[in-house]
């Protein structure tokens, strides 16, 4: 039986800057999602339709989480 009660996963929000070789960010995606794989799988796909992008850095709250570059 259903008690009523409602589970909601807290969305947060982060920042993905598609960066190109001379350190200009060239992309800019933000993205609330509730857990950072889901953001991983953003970041890859923003270096694949970007092709000036040679990494994607994810931020939250100021603080760089992850770098994630071309192979």
């Amino acid at each position: 039986m259903h008690d009523g009660a409602v589970s909601l996963e807290a969305e947060e929000y982060y920042t993905l800057l598609g960066v190109r070789a001379d350190g200009v960010a060239s992309v800019v995606d933000l993205i609330a999602a509730s857990g950072l794989p889901r953001v991983l799988d953003r970041a890859n796909a923003l270096l694949r339709e970007h092709r000036s992008c040679d990494l994607v850095e994810v931020w939250r709250d100021g603080s760089l989480l992850e770098t994630l570059t071309r192979h």
